[in-house]
């Protein structure tokens, strides 16, 4: 399902309006709107959802604000900006410079280097799916939450087609493996459903 909207600030005085970056970076007063609703109610509902909208739209306040509401209420909410991953990069550490990010922030007991190196005889996708299986999910007993943000950051890479459709998997595995209901990703940022897959025949949107 896909939150569409504007949102962000009412400047009503000067010293407080915040142009650029988050709101609450910046000190500003927020103001919340109905896109805020709509994304924090999906997250609630453990739904996939998507916010792709222009940038300078409130997007990174709008992702802060929901993560910050989700964490007060037992929910473990986590941001991936895949900006940091870089470009000059190869699949395997792209995929898992990602892992490395869900590690800074939901600390698991598993070494993360030594279960990738354990599991390279694997595609890097299905590492990928795999690790929120075994590890994520059995570490991390609340609900979980993932943000991944600046996702037009992918269109200029060649390998980010199995990213997005092990994206799909979490969700279709939900079947099959009750577990992976307590996991939620939320795609943000400048681009179409039909501009992340190159590939037409796979369609995971």
């Amino acid at each position: 399902m896909t939150v569409w909207g504007i949102w962000g600030i009412i400047m009503s005085n000067p010293t407080i309006y915040t142009v650029g970056g988050t709101v609450q970076a910046g000190g500003g007063i927020y103001i919340p709107r109905q896109a805020d609703e709509e994304l924090l109610n999906l997250c609630r509902a453990a739904t996939f959802a998507y916010v792709l909208t222009p940038r300078q739209m409130g997007k990174s306040s709008l992702m802060v604000r929901t993560a910050q509401t989700l964490a007060e209420e037992g929910i473990r909410a986590v941001i991936v900006d895949l900006q940091e991953l870089g470009a000059q990069v190869t699949a395997e550490q792209w995929y898992f410079g990602f892992l490395v990010k869900l590690d800074d922030q939901l600390m698991f007991d598993t070494d993360v280097v030594s279960w990738w190196q354990e599991h390279e005889h694997l595609g890097v996708s299905q590492r990928l799916t795999l690790f929120f299986q075994q590890v994520l999910l059995a570490e991390i007993e609340e609900r979980v939450v993932i943000f991944v943000d600046e996702i037009d950051s992918t269109l200029s890479l060649d390998f980010t087609d199995d990213f997005y459709t092990a994206i799909r998997y979490l969700y279709v595995a939900r079947a099959t493996n009750p577990e992976f209901q307590r996991l939620s990703l939320v795609l943000m940022g400048v681009a179409t459903p039909g501009d992340l897959i190159r590939d037409a025949k796979r369609t995971p949107y």
